[in-house]
């Protein structure tokens, strides 16, 4: 068998329900018999045969240079759009860039190789490229752990770059502070002990050194905070009187498939699904707590939509918001937290609790 490829005649509707790419981009293939080729006919279907492959397919022909890709500080820069609030003295962002799928943290259910996704994806250039673009939008803060690969801040700053650094901490197993100094050392703007450790504290009966934790950040000049999935740990801090300059919070809705059944009362969920189990109380205690609060986990790790999300956690009481974000994401929720936050600030907005 012998296969023409001269042109068939096209359908109205292109495959799939979409636009055809181009006008002469449906080709069907007809079957000929080989008595029914003649000299002439071989020719002239070989002819068209051969203009029908595409140029990168043919050997023959020369591969045409392509110019460079710019560097994120040669493209334009857009405006700023992210509004500005205030921690501890220090201007920050009311949207702040988490660094989970920078460091490949995916908390992706069931879907096991997305971490390994996320960091095949995110490689030095790109992720280079991602803290500019967000830089350029009017992000002006990220939080990473201060153990996770950070190059990718010193570098930016290097290259004069001006994004704060919140660092994450944990206390030192045999009972120093040795990741808040070296966060110090570091560069990091703002440090504060995560949620993981604060609440490995509390468990173990140690909870007294969450405020340590505090004290020691505040002596070396930077600003300090507590992390929390579980709300106890800022009940026991607000019960202590510790003199943070932040809280960070997880906060989320319950409105997505996986979240946890009723009966699932674990302040994150057992199957990695969910960061705060009680969004309702949260938002009561919050109302009563009068130091900023950073919402994080706000999306339930992607599975809510941010236009739901960002306004549930401003309208929720939070400060600020940590979300982590691919480059191709940046633009839309730069803008997105900008509305949001404009609406919020009015007086007929569903916020109660007062700014931070």
């Amino acid at each position: 068998m012998i296969i023409n490829l001269l042109p068939a005649s096209r359908s109205s509707t292109p495959p799939y329900g979409g636009e055809a790419a181009h006008s002469n981009a449906c080709y069907t293939p007809r079957m000929m018999k080989p008595s029914q080729l003649s000299r002439r006919s071989f020719v002239r279907t070989s002819l068209v045969a051969s203009a029908a492959i595409p140029l990168s397919l043919r050997a023959e022909a020369p591969a045409v240079p392509q110019p460079p890709l710019a560097s994120p500080s040669s493209q334009p820069q857009p405006h700023q759009t992210v509004p500005m609030g205030k921690i501890g003295g220090q201007e920050i962002s009311r949207l702040i860039m988490g660094g989970n799928l920078i460091g490949g943290y995916s908390h992706s259910r069931d879907l096991g190789y997305v971490s390994t996704l996320m960091r095949r994806y995110n490689s030095d250039v790109k992720i280079r490229e991602t803290i500019e673009l967000a830089e350029a939008h009017g992000i002006t803060a990220i939080n990473t752990h201060v153990t996770q690969e950070n190059s990718f801040i010193f570098n930016h700053w290097k290259s004069g770059g001006k994004m704060k650094w919140i660092a994450q901490i944990h206390a030192d197993p045999g009972g120093g502070y040795s990741q808040i100094q070296r966060a110090a050392d570091e560069g990091a703007t703002g440090i504060h002990m995560n949620g993981d450790g604060a609440e490995s504290l509390l468990a173990q009966g140690q909870f007294e050194r969450v405020g340590e934790s505090v004290q020691l950040i505040k002596s070396l000049k930077r600003i300090a905070g507590v992390g929390a999935h579980d709300l106890r740990i800022i009940v026991e801090c607000e019960k202590a009187k510790l003199d943070v300059d932040f809280y960070q919070k997880t906060f989320h809705s319950l409105d997505y498939y996986s979240a946890p059944r009723a009966d699932e009362k674990d302040a994150k969920g057992a199957h990695d699904n969910s960061w705060c189990n009680d969004p309702q109380a949260v938002i009561d205690f919050m109302a009563t707590v009068k130091k900023p609060w950073i919402a994080f986990k706000i999306l339930a790790a992607g599975a809510l939509q941010p236009r739901a999300a960002f306004p549930y956690a401003f309208n929720g009481g939070a400060d600020f918001i940590l979300v982590g974000m691919f480059d191709w994401q940046i633009a839309e929720n730069a803008k997105l937290a900008g509305r949001v936050v404009n609406m919020t600030m009015q007086p007929d907005s569903k916020r109660t609790r007062s700014w931070c």
